[in-house]
């Protein structure tokens, strides 16, 4: 029996037998013979979630210079040495290609040494071309003053730096880290924000400058508005007519915030959605690179590399463009470059579904009477892949992907759409587990019984990032999403998907 395209998929179906056949139930017919089988792509090195070959990317500290993004960041090597996480630099000028310059700052090996450690900082050029690295000098084994100090190193490259330790400062208690330096062209002077607390209160502090050497206190510049913790790595940064503060939650819910204004002098607006991504997407800052905005942040590994196991410091580099509107709010999106690089459509085939669904011209059709359906399709390639398609449920609430399927029906990694809730979210477990368990990852989502949502997927290796409608990300990580089944599915939903398609 012949069936009509799905998406730019065509497909002639041949039933599984009851022995196990692992032959697709749809196979591609002549109409796409020209369509490439998945993983086919010759795609060179790209990467869209790097990761350094002898360690993880820890907190990001971006730099535009010259047509250049300058991904400095903390190096989680996990090697054992009492020093850890010295600055390294990848560079690109295209997201997808990285030139690996590796240790540019290094730690110092020594229990005495204010930087045993090294944390979170920042890079500025003056007036005369001379640029400065701010970072945190860490040592908490009691041999110094306070944990934490404000260091500053030069360079003439950004590869080979200079550390001028007389220029540290200590803020007279500990917590008392990751500055953010800008020139204040209205001032004529040079402004840093610090984490730090007061009062038993996360606050950002603000210290000034004429000469980038000398630094005296300021103000408090931001209170936390909704909670006691800190906010760590804070971003102050103008896009077109407003400014924006960002800031990580060292807090239970560990995201990304974000407020903005217009006039740094009548306080910041709170949007209603004041972050990017959910957990999966942390100690994120913003810079402006090629005349658009982005945020960067890292997805982190999980305890004993497994599925099961909760999120740890540090792991691959997450990047998502950011699309300003009118109002000023920030919305995140894939990144222009990934989405054009990958644009050579490829074929997955369909290896088994419910009886209930129904594959139909471009379409894809859950019935919504059969409790779970479901269609899967085979191993997902571990090489950057992009999924595209829109989905509207029309009645119940539930819709999701599974990945990491053995069986050709569920997975034990799952992505919820649950309209009910209004909510996106990750789940570690197989489906039927999910109304017993947390979930390890969510995000809001502004969506109604009957609304389409377009869909974008960016995956590879063990990373992932579903975008939705350009308004929100769900990033994670699943170790067993690659080279095993993955598909989608409802729970006594009626579901409609059209247009997937597959990129390489």
């Amino acid at each position: 029996m012949k069936i009509k395209p799905l998406g730019v998929l065509m497909m002639t179906i041949s039933l599984l037998n009851a022995c196990g056949n692992t032959d697709p139930i749809y196979s591609s017919s002549i109409n796409n013979s020209n369509l490439p089988q998945k993983g086919t792509i010759n795609q060179g090195n790209i990467s869209i979630f790097p990761k350094q070959n002898n360690g993880y990317i820890g907190d990001p500290m971006p730099y535009f210079d010259n047509g250049v993004l300058n991904l400095f960041y903390l190096h989680d090597a996990r090697d054992g040495n009492r020093g850890f996480h010295p600055w390294y630099l990848m560079q690109t000028t295209d997201f997808i290609n990285w030139d690996d310059k590796k240790e540019v700052i290094p730690y110092v090996n020594d229990y005495s040494s204010q930087d045993l450690a090294l944390g979170t900082g920042s890079v500025i050029k003056d007036k005369n071309g001379l640029y400065h690295a701010y970072y945190t000098g860490f040592n908490g084994t009691g041999n110094t003053l306070y944990f934490e100090k404000i260091q500053h190193a030069t360079s003439s490259d950004l590869i080979t730096w200079t550390k001028h330790p007389e220029d540290g400062f200590y803020g007279g208690k500990n917590d008392f880290r990751d500055p953010y330096v800008l020139y204040m062209e209205e001032y004529d002077e040079y402004w840093m924000l610090i984490t730090t607390r007061d009062n038993n209160h996360g606050v950002i502090a603000l210290y000034t400058s004429t000469d980038l050497k000398s630094w005296k206190y300021d103000r408090i510049f931001f209170r936390n508005d909704v909670g006691s913790w800190n906010m760590e790595c804070p971003t102050l940064i103008k896009y077109n007519d407003y400014w924006y503060l960002s800031y990580s939650e060292q807090g239970a819910n560990r995201i990304v915030h974000y407020r903005y204004t217009k006039d740094l002098s009548k306080g910041w607006t709170k949007p209603t959605q004041d972050y990017f991504d959910s957990v999966g997407f942390y100690a994120g800052r913003i810079e402006k690179a090629f005349d658009r905005l982005f945020a960067f942040g890292w997805v982190g590994t999980k305890d004993y590399d497994i599925d099961s196991g909760n999120f740890n410091w540090a792991g691959n580099l997450v990047t998502h463009e950011l699309i300003q509107k009118d109002n000023g709010e920030l919305y995140p999106r894939i990144v222009k470059e990934v989405d054009n690089k990958l644009s050579n459509k490829v074929n997955y085939n369909i290896v088994n579904k419910s009886s209930s669904t129904n594959v139909s011209d471009n379409m894809i059709e859950f019935s919504g009477k059969s409790g779970y359906e479901y269609l899967m399709f085979d191993e997902l390639e571990s090489k950057p892949t992009k999924i595209t398609f829109s989905v509207t449920v029309t009645n119940g609430s539930k819709f999701g992907l599974t990945f990491g399927a053995s069986n050709k029906q569920y997975g034990p990694l799952n992505i919820m759409f649950n309209l009910q809730t209004k909510k996106i979210e990750f789940y570690n477990v197989e489906f039927s587990k999910i109304s017993k368990t947390n979930s390890q990852a969510s995000v809001g989502i502004n969506a109604e019984l009957g609304d389409s949502l377009d869909v974008v997927i960016v995956s590879e290796k063990e990373c992932i990032t579903i975008y939705i409608n350009n308004q929100i990300a769900l990033t994670t990580r699943m170790y067993t999403k690659s080279n095993n089944y993955f598909g989608m599915f409802s729970n006594f939903s009626k579901v409609t998907i059209n247009n997937l398609s597959f990129y390489e």
